[in-house]
């Protein structure tokens, strides 16, 4: 036991159950060694430690980090957290040079830095999924910049633009997310070891020695903030729940189009299910987890926000329920953009039915205001007239020569003059996909 000495006896069976941690913060035992490690340098430079006692403890946490590699370490019943369980193999392995490596360090800014390490981490392995899944989407938009569909508000037909064009849109909103992980890899990137538990040491250890063994940019300010501060998790969790929306809605979409409603695609065999009890279905369940995955996240981040919204400084043990949520929200975030990359792949597209919908309901109607507007017709006039076109168009009575052809002219052609910037027209998505990558290509961590 780490704190036994202030108590005349141990604690109940059932507090000790209540208390124990190691089922969800195992995960940080690699970071937790490397921290030791840095701490042990940090003691030796203070001269805690003599330079045969770093060495031993720095071989010593290399084993152990090998024994969980191989899958050799489990808990004891005695461990308390990973972080006394890496103490107790430590001292079991050197005896009194084990006891020392506690000097000057606390759990709480312990576990604050191996947090921000598995942070830090996260952040990384979202950023190349995230990049990976962009350039798809742009690899895609390029192939799909002439394909026409029909574009929708109020889930309404609208005008015409093209899978390309479309797609890109999703892209640009993971774009963003993949932004959000950068941000939130520099909101991790700050080394706290050296805050002890709220306030320091009196040990004169260097808290850069830390900071640069570990490779962090910066270190803490004040020590109270450090130990307390879980804004960079916060940080994360709301780039996952951000990339679970947007992730949500492009499934939603998938969801959508493969429908016998919309039979804008379909998903292969390896992409797809059946019914246990219909012969006939296809089932797009990938999609749908997907998206309802979503949930979760957003809960996890909602829940983190609401466990730290009432904690007086500086450390409490609420923060000890953190990690959960963070594991739980980054293993669901890699899972869906792997998902979703996969879905895409398997979508195979009917072109025919998507520029026949694109012609439909008069999507035309805004480009004739428009040329309206071009020939010196006030807008609101313009779209007046335009709306008088549709509703004899959709009568039944032959409009085109009125409306300056457009009914019959391709849809295709349509998107081409749409080549504002922004626009659907072919040369503008190629512009947009490199742009894209280009974002892709920017991308730190």
């Amino acid at each position: 036991m780490l704190w036994g000495g202030r108590f005349e006896r141990g604690p109940h069976p059932d507090m000790v159950a209540f208390t124990r941690s190691t089922d969800v913060d195992l995960a940080l035992l690699p970071h937790d060694i490397a921290a030791t490690k840095a701490h042990a340098l940090a003691l030796l430079d203070a001269g805690l430690l003599s330079a045969d006692e770093q060495k031993s403890i720095d071989g010593a946490c290399d084993d152990l980090l090998a024994r969980w590699e191989r899958g050799e370490l489990v808990p004891s019943s005695i461990d308390e957290d990973v972080h006394s369980m890496v103490e107790r193999l430590l001292t079991e392995a050197l005896g009194e040079t084990g006891k020392r490596i506690h000097a000057g360090r606390s759990r709480n800014d312990l576990v604050a830095t191996d947090f921000r390490l598995w942070c830090r981490d996260a952040s990384a392995a979202a950023i190349d999924e995230l990049r990976r899944l962009i350039e798809d989407i742009a690899s895609f938009a390029d192939g799909q910049a002439e394909t026409v569909m029909p574009g929708y508000t109020h889930l309404q037909r609208a005008q015409p633009v093209s899978m390309g064009f479309h797609m890109l849109a999703h892209g640009f909103s993971l774009l963003r997310d993949a932004q959000r992980f950068v941000n939130a890899h520099r909101s991790a990137n700050v080394s706290v070891l050296g805050a002890g538990a709220m306030a320091g040491n009196t040990l004169g250890i260097d808290p850069e020695i830390a900071r640069d063994e570990l490779g962090f940019s910066s270190v803490f300010d004040n020590a109270m903030d450090a130990v307390s501060d879980r804004d960079f998790a916060a940080d994360l969790l709301y780039a996952c729940s951000t990339t679970a929306v947007h992730l949500s809605r492009l499934a939603e979409e998938i969801v959508l189009w493969t429908s016998s409603e919309f039979g804008f695609a379909r998903l292969g065999d390896d992409w797809s299910t059946g019914s246990s009890m219909m012969p006939q279905k296809r089932n797009p369940d990938a999609a749908e987890l997907i998206r309802g995955r979503s949930a979760a996240t957003i809960g996890d981040l909602t829940g983190l926000l609401v466990l730290l919204k009432g904690l007086p400084l500086a450390y409490d043990r609420d923060l000890q329920e953190d990690k959960g949520f963070a594991f739980g929200a980054l293993a669901r975030t890699l899972e869906s953009i792997r998902a979703t990359r996969g879905v895409l792949g398997a979508l195979r597209f009917d072109k025919d039915r998507m520029a026949e919908a694109a012609g439909a309901s008069a999507t035309w109607a805004t480009d004739v205001a428009e040329e309206m507007v071009r020939r010196g017709t006030p807008f609101r006039e313009a779209h007046e007239r335009a709306g008088q076109l549709v509703r004899r168009y959709e009568s039944g009575e032959d409009i085109v020569e009125e409306a300056f052809g457009f009914p019959e002219s391709s849809q295709l052609d349509a998107l081409k003059r749409r080549s504002s910037w922004g626009g659907p027209a072919p040369e503008r998505v190629r512009e947009q996909a490199a742009s894209l990558r280009k974002g892709t290509a920017s991308l730190g961590a």
